[in-house]
């Protein structure tokens, strides 16, 4: 039984290890959104950047 018991173990072992990698995709996706909206956020204000200054130029 003692193979059993190792089995077990092994198994409950694998099993947390999966909840904490299934957690940690969970907040580095949610990271990867927020970096993602930042980034539109700061492209949007560049891009009107760049539009005030070709009216000043025209």
């Amino acid at each position: 039984m003692e193979i059993l018991t190792q089995f077990e173990d092994k198994v409950e072992r694998l099993l947390e290890r999966l909840r904490t990698l299934e957690q940690e995709k969970l907040k580095l996706q949610q990271d990867l959104d927020t970096e993602r909206s930042q980034k539109q956020e700061v492209l949007g204000r560049i891009d009107h950047l760049l539009k005030k200054i070709q009216d000043m130029n025209m």
